[in-house]
C-alpha cells in the first residue's frame, strides 16, 4: 500500500477533503440542544440562540463592593479567625504599661549617650521623639513592646502601620503625656485600654491601631 501523501484525504474517508472552513458566527445551534441554565455568558460572535443566561456568578468569585474585595469585619486582622474563634488577643493596660515602663529606661540610657557627646546633644530632640513613631512604622514595635511579644497593628485588618498612622498616634500619645503632667485628665487616654473593648487607648483610637499579642 502507498504511503499517505501530504495534502491527501485519509484512506476511506467519506466527503470533500479538505474540510469546509465553518461559516462566519460558528455553526447554528442543533435541534433538540437548547441553551443549558447556568452557563457563562457567550463571547460575541457566538452562534445564536446562545445568549447569556441570566444570574450567572463565575466559580471562585471573591465578593467585591464598589470594584474593590469586601473587607473582613472591621477590627479583625485579615488572616485570623473571627474573634471568639482564636481570633488575635489585644494587650491589655497593664502588659503595655510595663513595656512602656521598659521602653523608657532604653530611652533614658541612649539619651545619657547622647549627652555626654558633642554630636549626640545635636541630635537628642529627634531620639526623644522619634524613638517611638519610628520603631512602630518600621518595626511594628518599640523594643519595650518587642521585648514583651506586643505588636501595634493596623485596626481594621491587622496590617502593619504606616508613617502617617505613626505619626499621629504619637502626636496624640504626647499629647495626653503633657494633659496628664499638667491636669491629669490625659492619664485617662492611657487607662482607656483597660475598658475599651479592644483594649485601645485614645492614641490607638485616634490612628486606627490596636496592639496584639504576638505569640
Amino acid at each position: 500500500m502507498d504511503p499517505q501523501q501530504p495534502g491527501q484525504p485519509p484512506a476511506g474517508a467519506p466527503g470533500s477533503w479538505p474540510p469546509p472552513a465553518p461559516p462566519p458566527g460558528g455553526y447554528p445551534p442543533q435541534p433538540g440542544y437548547p441553551p443549558q441554565p447556568g452557563y457563562p455568558p457567550q463571547a460575541p460572535g457566538a452562534p445564536a440562540g446562545w445568549a447569556p443566561q441570566p444570574n450567572y456568578i463565575a466559580p471562585y468569585a471573591p465578593p467585591t463592593q464598589g470594584g474593590y474585595p469586601v473587607p473582613p469585619p472591621y477590627g479583625q486582622p485579615a488572616g485570623y479567625p473571627v474573634a471568639g474563634f482564636g481570633g488575635p488577643r489585644y494587650a491589655g493596660f497593664w502588659i503595655r504599661f510595663v513595656a512602656l515602663i521598659i521602653d523608657g529606661l532604653i530611652l533614658a540610657a541612649i539619651m545619657i549617650v547622647c549627652i555626654i557627646t558633642i554630636i549626640g546633644i545635636l541630635a537628642l530632640p529627634f531620639v526623644a521623639l522619634g524613638y517611638m513613631p519610628y520603631l512602630w512604622w518600621k518595626r511594628g514595635a518599640t523594643f519595650g513592646q518587642s521585648a514583651l511579644g506586643l505588636r501595634v497593628v493596623r485596626a481594621i485588618d491587622g496590617g502593619p502601620i504606616d508613617g502617617g498612622m505613626s505619626f499621629i498616634r504619637a502626636l496624640v500619645f504626647w499629647g495626653e503625656q503633657f494633659l496628664g503632667s499638667i491636669l491629669l485628665i490625659g492619664y485617662v487616654g492611657f487607662a482607656w485600654a483597660a475598658f475599651e473593648p479592644r483594649k485601645r487607648a485614645w492614641h490607638d483610637m485616634a490612628a486606627g491601631t490596636v496592639v496584639i499579642h504576638t505569640n
